[in-house]
């Protein structure tokens, strides 16, 4: 029978040995796989270049770039882009996708190829098209927009109506509306009003109110539209009350001046800046939607970081989950808030002193498509530029650090940390997301599939991604983590007096007489001497520096040792006096 034992165990030891060997191996063979696998990437796209497959510019020369940097010729691209605006404001933008096609007899267009299901009707999808965007419009998948709104129509203070004729001649002939209304898509107008002394002007005169309400409802009836979406930023305080009744106004006059339908009338609320002079409670009772603007949190002359983070960073307490809350304790209507997330990132400037410090400043926005665009170009990245992860304000940023020791860093958001924060929008029972803007991320649809997945499907299941990060299982390991001298000093305590207790234990005859004849009290104790082994073994692989494979053999022979010695506890029995 001894002999048996003997065999088995060291069958258990060898088997053990060459299963470690052979994990090593297959480690081993892991890693020249994927090297060969990046060699093969490089082989191919080396022949594609050869081949005239590719359309890029030659590859960056080594000895153009300081190791370690980003390539200037990156550097030189992001400044060339030109400012986010003026580029916009130019010549239409070029539509990339070939998802539509035009119909001349109606003069729509309609989009083809992608398939996209339609919002769900208690959920919302609101997007403005700014002006500006031109013909991008061409490219929404009007399927997953429940609500698009045309931007804008500019308030002139000194009479109520509009200052800027273009944008409303625009407004009037756009084959947007009919092409929007062809997939159910509501279009409203938004009304702008920018700038303190601008709101003072315009609200204090309620003659001026009725000039812009008249204009607006011609302009609404003109194209069939749905309603309005009321974009006043900067109210002056001692205005609050007059805005209140400036809507309430709009809401009675709309309703009687356009029959047959209740017009939409949204409102947007700002994420941080002066939010505290909305009367929510008041103005929720005149509008439909509640719209507010998630973004530009982290522009101007703050701290560089995310432009719609998620959560705080120490330090500065404004966030999406800071403005929802202000907003939810003030008593906004969960089922008409909707929350606005940007399709456009921020970038910043700095420079590096003498002492490696890094002094930055706002310089521009970016939107979605240009940086999809430029980091997607081979020739403008390089191993050093690759994006990270902020998981606290659920953003990606780029820091990238060039050889004249200036520096640019980018922060955005792609498909998904928007996801994210749809996922917390949802969590928080709002009715849907917004975007600034739409056409931003022109020819890039991987967002649009998220919003699909979200907002378009009963059976998605999401949860509060804060909750997620900041749990009570994921606070009392953060806990652990920062009182971890106090905690492991309790545990070394606590682990030696168990095995002293265990020992004195086992001096007494019963005991070894339990363990000997119970084969139950057997195994636990087997158990136990695995247990007590585990902080031995990694105190011997700290202590003596032992290279990681060893500790594998180390584990298996002492486990094996152990389950040899425990098949001779039984050497001699007691009889009970």
């Amino acid at each position: 029978m001894k002999k048996f034992i003997k065999l088995f165990v060291l069958s258990l030891v060898l088997t053990s040995f060459i299963s470690c060997r052979e994990v090593m191996k297959l480690r081993n063979s892991a890693r020249k796989t994927k090297g060969q696998m990046r060699m093969l990437d490089r082989s191919l796209n080396r022949s594609k270049k050869q081949l005239g497959l590719d359309s890029k510019k030659e590859e960056i020369t080594e000895d153009t770039i300081d190791p370690g940097y980003a390539p200037m010729e990156q550097k030189n691209m992001l400044n060339s882009y030109g400012y986010l605006y003026d580029a916009l404001n130019g010549d239409n933008q070029e539509v990339t996708s070939s998802n539509f096609y035009w119909d001349q007899e109606k003069e729509v267009y309609y989009v083809k190829d992608k398939k996209y299901r339609k919002i769900l009707p208690d959920k919302e999808v609101f997007g403005w098209h700014p002006y500006w965007m031109g013909n991008t419009w061409e490219n929404y998948p009007f399927e997953l927009l429940s609500t698009l709104s045309f931007f804008s129509y500019k308030v002139d203070p000194l009479n109520g109506s509009y200052s800027n004729p273009e944008q409303i001649k625009e407004w009037r002939k756009t084959a947007l509306i009919d092409s929007a209304k062809l997939k159910n898509t509501k279009i409203l107008i938004t009304v702008s009003s920018h700038g303190r002394s601008n709101n003072n002007e315009f609200l204090g005169d309620r003659g001026k109110w009725s000039v812009l309400i008249d204009s607006v409802t011609r302009l609404i009836k003109d194209r069939d539209a749905d309603g309005i979406d009321l974009n006043f930023e900067q109210l002056p305080y001692m205005k609050r009350e007059r805005f209140n009744l400036f809507v309430k106004q709009l809401r009675e006059q709309l309703d009687n001046k356009i029959n047959g339908k209740s017009p939409i009338i949204s409102i947007t609320l700002p994420a941080v800046d002066s939010r505290e002079i909305f009367d929510i409670q008041e103005l929720q009772k005149y509008a439909d939607l509640m719209v507010i603007m998630g973004y530009d949190y982290n522009t101007g002359n703050q701290v560089q970081g995310a432009v719609a983070p998620l959560r705080s960073v120490e330090g500065i307490n404004i966030s999406l989950s800071n403005t929802v809350e202000f907003y939810l304790k003030n008593g906004i209507d969960p089922a008409k808030t909707v929350l606005a997330l940007p399709f456009y990132g921020s970038m910043w400037t700095g420079n590096v002193d003498k002492n490696g410090d890094v002094e930055s400043k706002f310089e521009r926005k970016v939107t979605y498509r240009e940086i999809m665009n430029l980091f997607s170009k081979e020739e403008s990245v390089n191993s050093n530029t690759s994006p990270f992860l902020d998981k606290k304000s659920m953003t990606n940023y780029y820091n990238l650090t060039y050889p004249d020791n200036t520096t640019k860093e980018i922060w955005y958001d792609d498909d998904f940390t928007l996801g994210k924060k749809f996922d917390y929008a949802i969590s928080k029972e709002l009715k849907g997301i917004g975007i600034w803007a739409l056409g931003y991320d022109n020819g890039h649809e991987e967002i649009w599939d998220v919003i699909d997945d979200r907002f378009a499907s009963k059976e998605k299941i999401v949860t509060n991604p804060i909750t997620d990060q900041s749990g009570y299982a994921v606070q009392f390991s953060r806990f652990i983590l920062k009182k971890k001298e106090i905690v492991i000093t309790a545990a070394l305590f606590f682990f030696f007096s168990v095995v002293i207790g265990f020992l004195i234990t086992l001096s007494d005859w019963k005991v070894r007489d339990s363990i000997a004849r119970n084969q139950f009290h057997r195994t636990i104790f087997i158990a136990l001497v695995f247990t007590f082994l585990t902080p031995l073994v990694y105190l011997v692989n700290e202590l003596i520096f032992l290279k990681s494979s060893w500790v594998y053999y180390l584990v298996f022979l002492m486990g094996n040792l152990t389950f040899y010695l425990s098949s001779f506890i039984k050497l001699k029995t007691y009889k009970k006096p």
